[in-house]
């Protein structure tokens, strides 16, 4: 009987609950006190179901109900131990959408690979699944997961020709393509507005209000202002006739912020305006609207009303309480918000506000708080760029964050402050690759197994590969398609691995994740007393020099980088090619002499002079030799100076900790002659290949022995890579030749293993596509990446017979003890001398070549160990002689 009661009073309930006279509170009270009442037992399923018609009514209006309903339904999911039921299915799917609405990102990245891992089987609801976690990586900044989720999406959506669908995952990659503000992804931009053009009756009208804003964005960054306004402008009307507030505000916004790029600021005033009345949808929003209106007052030379604003745009993207405009947020209450990005941005816009502040009324209290602003943001792009796994990613943020050091650098100059302008000059250098060499050493001192990093090295390559199979196809979409999927696949592969070292490797892990940036300090300490570091960093308007002794540290401005440019692109061009005529020589002299004087603004005239200088060079620098440079003496700089470059000294010094013990010597590989018929005959010969290896009792390979396979075995176990090749550049990707097939700059990038010095006697390996903040993405850097601690390596196309002389002497110099760096000038300065009244004697034929990184010697002879001990014995006679002189003065 008590049964039968308990059922019609379950009855009941559900009845009352269904009772749509009853408000929505009213039913979700019942509802609870249901499930108070004892010896009533509840249909898990019914329950589920009702939870769901709550979920209809709620839905994006009240998201924190609708996810606390999405918990309730997944508990049920949980105490029932069955997740297949349609109910539960769709609940997962909602709460994936309700988690990223509600900005809660990371707990919307972990329902989304939950789902995946929950539901393997593929079915027509993946594809969408793979768009959500396109988009959560999207505003996460990690950019390039977030594009190969998109890729997955359109790849499984095409597959099942859910059209509509797959218009949303196109209209998701093109924003997130456009966002990145890169040229190189014009491209696949042009390819997704075919696709959609194709596809145009698919488009909703949500979703093309959305294309008409990508559209704008894009002509944007192109500078075409008035095709961007156009497509807002279409956007906003659509818009407007469907009542959509939250596209309303975005036409807006984005009206507002190009009427302000072209200086009608009165114009952009009334759109923020429209803005402000339809932002009700979305109150985190408004920070968008007093970042835009600081940009405004900063424009209008306002600039306090500026500063206030650009403060309240930080406070009101970390929801918090407003502060004095003064006064910055907590670091940890930044590294906790979701809006990271958005943050990050204006505080950008903060620092550069007090500059402008400051150049106004010349308070230095104001420089300072620039600074301050600074280093709150550099510690912001730092927790980003760790959150961020793939390398296009970590670009991405090295290239933003390169936009404001050459700025925080010109606060710490106008404060006097060249110890903090050290930091920010690191900061700005070669940062992936001082994250990959600490990750080299963490491998090495956590004692990896030897199957756990095949398996790595294995998977990179798998991806490297296909990669560059994607960059050079010209195949179909299909194809490319199915290629981005297996890519897809690989990664997906990947990340789940290098999880499992982080949870199995706690050791490797921990010490991975300690980037360190050197201190001023320990440059110093480790510098001799007759070296010096020249570190650049050359911004958008203005670049500095500082000039580091074991003492002291100056810091210089450099001229206006327009300027600047225009020498270093004459000086290049002008060195770079052999001297035909006089005219050529004196273009030559002058340029020379110009740049250093540009480059070495030092009060000091002969502050390099008889010195060993590390070079940290950036920008356009990276692409000229300092050696060739004249001095006011009208000298070459090598002559009186011996250089060598760095790509940071912060990688540098993790160089040094990366130390294998490597037992064979040398080995040298020249093809000299190819499978391939597009490469031309090399006319190294093999008695030059023979004078090169007796120096060092070494064999070499040549002809149809020198393949890749024997360069990839020799990497690693040999102290002395010497390769003769040709070299080049296709579609920005550096590569090399062997007999059967080349070697690119990404294949490098999965070797992993060491060797002192590699000598790349080819063309342009020193050359490459210059990514800001992290250099030139050469075939030199590639080997400091798999391990080299040196490499020789060309600026440009090289003069065979002159580089095999230099090289010749160079190796002599080796064997000899010297220092690397030292043994390159020697055999420069050998060269110079027997062919300073040839036509050979313009620097094109020897200042091509350069060393970077470490410059100890190979090893030392016992004639330079003779020499180290007499100039001790010297030292110490000198010493002696000193304190008996004071004795008798005394």
């Amino acid at each position: 009987m008590l049964q039968a009661q308990n059922l019609e009073l379950a009855a009941y309930y559900y009845q009352r609950i269904e009772d749509k006279e009853l408000t929505f509170n009213e039913r979700e009270v019942l509802l609870d006190s249901l499930l108070l009442v004892e010896n009533i037992k509840v249909d898990t399923l019914k329950l589920a179901k009702i939870y769901r018609s709550f979920i209809r009514e709620t839905g994006f209006s009240e998201l924190k109900k609708s996810i606390q309903l999405t918990e309730k339904i997944e508990n049920l999911a949980v105490s029932l131990n069955n997740f297949n039921f349609d109910d539960f299915k769709k609940n997962h799917r909602n709460r994936i959408v309700f988690l990223y609405r509600d900005q809660q990102l990371y707990k919307a990245l972990k329902a989304g690979n939950n789902y995946l891992k929950r539901y393997p089987k593929i079915d027509e609801y993946t594809g969408k699944i793979y768009r959500s976690l396109g988009n959560i990586y999207s505003d996460l900044g990690d950019f390039q997961k977030s594009i190969s989720n998109y890729d997955k999406s359109i790849y499984l959506l095409k597959k099942y020709e859910n059209n509509q669908e797959l218009v949303r995952s196109y209209v998701c990659k093109l924003e997130t393509l456009i966002g990145l503000y890169d040229s190189s992804y014009t491209k696949q931009i042009l390819e997704i507005k075919k696709e959609l053009e194709i596809l145009k009756s698919y488009i909703s009208i949500e979703n093309n209000i959305v294309n008409y804003l990508n559209l704008g964005a894009f002509y944007d960054f192109q500078k075409d202002f008035e095709s961007a306004k156009e497509n807002y402008i279409k956007a906003l009307n659509v818009s407007i006739s469907e009542e959509d507030s939250i596209n309303i505000f975005r036409s807006n916004i984005n009206l507002a912020i190009v009427s302000k790029k072209i200086n009608q600021l009165e114009k952009a005033k009334y759109y923020l305006n429209e803005a402000r009345s339809n932002i009700l949808y979305d109150k985190d929003a408004i920070d968008m609207i007093s970042n835009n209106l600081a940009d405004i007052y900063q424009k209008e030379n306002n600039h306090k009303k500026a500063i206030i604003h650009y403060q309240k745009a930080i406070t009101q993207a970390l929801q918090s309480k407003e502060l004095d405009y003064k006064t910055l947020p907590s670091f940890q209450d930044i590294e906790l918000s979701p809006n990271k990005l958005d943050i990050l941005g204006y505080l950008i816009d903060k620092a550069n506000g007090w500059i402008a502040y400051y150049d106004a009324e010349e308070k230095p209290a104001y420089l300072q708080n620039a600074l301050e602003t600074f280093t709150l943001a550099d510690q912001l792009i730092d927790i980003i760029y760790v959150e961020s796994r793939e390398d296009l990613s970590k670009l991405f943020w090295r290239k933003k964050s390169a936009t404001f050091y050459p700025k925080a650098v010109e606060v710490c100059y106008r404060l006097q402050q060249p110890e903090k302008a050290f930091f920010f000059m690191e900061k700005n250098k070669a940062m992936l690759l001082l994250e990959n060499m600490t990750n080299a050493t963490a491998k090495r001192l956590s004692k990896l197994p030897e199957d756990i990093l095949e398996r790595e090295q294995n998977l990179i390559k798998e991806i490297k590969t296909l990669e560059a199979e994607i960059q050079a196809s010209a195949t179909d979409n299909q194809t490319l398609d199915s290629l981005k999927n297996s890519v897809f696949k690989y990664k997906k592969e990947y990340n789940s691995f290098v999880d499992s070292l982080e949870t199995n490797y706690p050791k490797y892990y921990n010490y991975k994740k300690n980037i360190n940036i050197i201190t001023l300090q320990e440059v110093q300490k480790n510098l001799q007393e007759n070296e010096l570091v020249l570190q650049y960093i050359v911004g958008k308007e203005k670049g500095f020099v500082a000039l580091i002794s074991p003492k002291t540290i100056e810091l210089e401005a450099l001229p206006n980088t327009g300027i600047l440019t225009k020498t270093v692109e004459t000086y290049k061009a002008s060195v770079s090619k052999p001297f035909i005529n006089k005219k050529d020589k004196k273009t030559y002299q002058t340029v020379a002499k110009k740049l250093y004087q540009q480059l070495i603004p030092f009060k000091e005239s002969n502050a390099l002079f008889q010195k060993r200088v590390t070079i940290i060079a950036d920008g356009m620098l990276q692409y000229i030799p300092f050696e060739a440079l004249l001095t006011p003496d009208n000298e070459y700089l090598i002559k009186t100076v011996g250089i060598h470059y760095n790509y940071s000294l912060s990688s540098a010094a993790q160089s040094k900790q990366n130390k294998v013990p490597i037992s064979k010597m040398f080995i040298a590989i020249a093809p000299t002659k190819f499978k391939n018929d597009n490469y031309g005959k090399l006319a190294t010969s093999s008695a030059e290949l023979e004078k090169l290896t007796n120096i060092f009792k070494a064999n070499h390979f040549q002809y149809e022995d020198a393949t890749k396979q024997r360069f990839t075995e020799a990497y690693g176990n040999y102290k002395i890579i010497h390769l003769s090749t040709h070299g080049g550049i296709d579609n920005t990707v550096p590569w090399m030749a062997f007999y059967d097939e080349k070697m690119t700059l990404d294949e490098l990038y999965f070797t992993k293993n060491q060797s002192e010095l590699v000598v790349l006697s080819a063309c342009k390996t020193s050359d490459g596509e210059l990514k800001k903040g992290e250099g030139v993405m050469s075939l030199a850097r590639g080997f400091f990446n798999a391990g080299a601690k040196s490499v020789v390596s060309s600026l440009w196309d090289i003069n065979e017979k002159a580089s095999n002389d230099i090289i010749q002497e160079f190796y002599k110099n080796l064997a000899n003890g010297d220092t690397k760096a030292c043994a390159l000038q020697k055999a420069k300065l050998t060269y110079i001398k027997n062919n300073g009244n040839t036509s050979e004697a313009s620097p094109y034929y020897w200042s091509a070549l350069t060393i970077t990184g470490d410059v100890t010697p190979i090893y030392e002879t016992s004639s330079s160990y003779i020499s180290y001990i007499l100039g001790g014995l010297l030292l110490t006679g000198i010493i002696l002689f000193i304190r008996s002189r004071r004795k008798k003065q005394a």
